[in-house]
């Protein structure tokens, strides 16, 4: 879900289309960040279906409220934060669990190879705590700004970024041991 300053500006112009009553800027919103929308609802809950149902109804979610947005953040914002809600009742409301390390990567990366190395980062990724997770994605994956993450995830941007490093650190010390075995192989 990049978006540059042009982007951003322009969906400022569409959220404004929209409030004036032109429902076809609604469809140009969904156009640009339905990716971007899928593949965050993916990499949080690690299942299509699931990912699929979560990003429809962030959209539904969104045409519902758009006219209470206060623009207090940008739409891209907003939306991931509707997307982190749902993604996280989604959570809480599974009988059974599949970890993230044993999902398959999302249909975009589908066509690249799936190195070993991959796979591990995938497994060491899937075995953060969710909030480490969720904010690892949203900086790492989805390339937002700190401001950006801490508003999207309800928390200071303090908070996300000793969040972020967290994840960094834990990431590392649950790597160390694969980058060893690697190195040993040359």
């Amino acid at each position: 879900m990049e978006v540059g300053p042009d982007r951003q500006d322009n969906d400022e112009r569409l959220v404004a289309r929209f409030l004036q009553g032109d429902e076809s800027a609604f469809d140009s919103l969904v156009v640009r960040h339905r990716q971007g929308v899928y593949r965050l609802a993916y990499r949080l809950l690690g299942r299509h279906e699931e990912a699929d149902d979560v990003a429809q109804e962030a959209f539904l979610r969104a045409y519902r409220s758009l006219r209470g947005f206060r623009g207090e953040a940008t739409f891209r914002t907003w939306v991931t934060r509707i997307v982190i809600n749902l993604a996280l009742s989604v959570r809480r409301r599974r009988t059974t669990s599949v970890p993230l390390e044993d999902a398959p990567e999302p249909r975009s990366d589908a066509n690249g190879p799936d190195t070993a190395l991959r796979r591990q980062v995938r497994k060491a990724v899937g075995g953060l705590p969710p909030r480490q997770r969720q904010v690892l994605v949203l900086k790492v994956y989805e390339g937002m700004k700190f401001t950006e993450i801490a508003q999207a995830a309800g928390m200071s941007i303090g908070t996300a970024k000793a969040t972020f490093f967290q994840a960094v650190r834990n990431l590392r010390a649950r790597l160390a041991p694969a980058a060893g075995a690697q190195d040993g192989e040359a």
